[in-house]
């Protein structure tokens, strides 16, 4: 996640921040990360129940927790909205 926190920061130059809303950004990309987690592991596991293949929940899951990511973050990491 810090990775690719720092990555979105250092090459989308409005997204600049610097300090502590360096900090507070990189806490609420964490948050709405972490908070991801819990769908995508029930995805995966509700898929994985449902067609007892390894591939497709993880694709379903990955799914899932890229389209929160990115439209959560940029609602409150970010700022667009």
């Amino acid at each position: 996640m810090t990775r690719n926190f720092v990555l979105k920061v250092s090459i989308y130059c409005y997204h600049r921040l610097s300090d502590l809303r360096f900090l507070t950004g990189l806490a609420s990309f964490y948050e709405v990360c972490s908070i991801g987690a819990v769908p995508n592991v029930g995805i995966a596991s509700a898929a994985f129940g449902h067609y007892y293949t390894w591939w497709f929940s993880g694709l379903a899951s990955a799914a899932v927790g890229s389209m929160w990511n990115y439209a959560v973050s940029s609602i409150f990491t970010w700022g667009r909205r």
